[in-house]
C-alpha cells in the first residue's frame, strides 16, 4: 500500500512541475513574440535556423524549452548561467514524476528551491518587460 505522505508529496512536486512547465510555455511565448511579432512560431525559425518548425510548440519536450534559449538569444537576453543550471537539475526530476516514480526528500527539496528561483526569474523579467513596453 502506497503510504499518504508518499501521495502528498507526489501531488506536491507534479503541481511544482506544472507550475514551472507552463511559466517556461508563457515566459518563451512572450520574449519570442515581442522580438519576432505574433507569427514568431513559424517566422524565427525560418530567419534564424533557415528551416520551419520540426514540431508544433505544444508538442515540445521539456528540455526542448533550453533550445530557444540558446537558439534564440536576441529574444532571451541575459540569462544568468545559474538559470540554466536549475533548469538542467529538473530533468532528471521530471522524468521521475512523469513515470510516476517517488522523488526522495533531498530530491523534492531541490525541485521546489530550483522551481522557486525560475519562476521568479521568468515572472521579474517578463513583468519588467510589460512594464517598459507600456512606457
Amino acid at each position: 500500500m502506497i503510504a499518504e505522505q508518499e501521495v502528498q508529496l507526489m501531488k506536491a512536486a507534479y503541481g511544482i512541475l506544472y507550475e514551472v512547465e507552463n511559466c517556461l510555455r508563457t515566459y518563451i511565448k512572450y520574449n519570442m513574440e515581442d522580438c519576432y511579432d505574433i507569427h514568431w512560431f513559424y517566422y524565427a525559425p525560418r530567419i534564424v535556423l533557415k528551416r520551419p518548425p520540426s514540431k508544433s510548440f505544444e508538442n515540445l519536450l521539456f528540455s526542448d524549452y533550453e533550445t530557444y534559449f540558446r537558439n534564440y538569444p536576441k529574444a532571451f537576453k541575459n540569462l544568468p548561467s545559474k538559470f540554466y543550471t536549475q533548469l538542467r537539475q529538473i530533468y532528471p526530476l521530471r522524468n521521475k514524476i512523469s513515470h510516476h516514480h517517488l522523488l526522495s526528500l533531498s530530491e523534492f527539496e531541490l525541485l521546489e528551491r530550483n522551481s522557486t528561483f525560475l519562476i521568479n526569474f521568468m515572472e521579474n523579467n517578463l513583468n519588467k518587460s510589460l512594464i517598459t513596453s507600456y512606457m
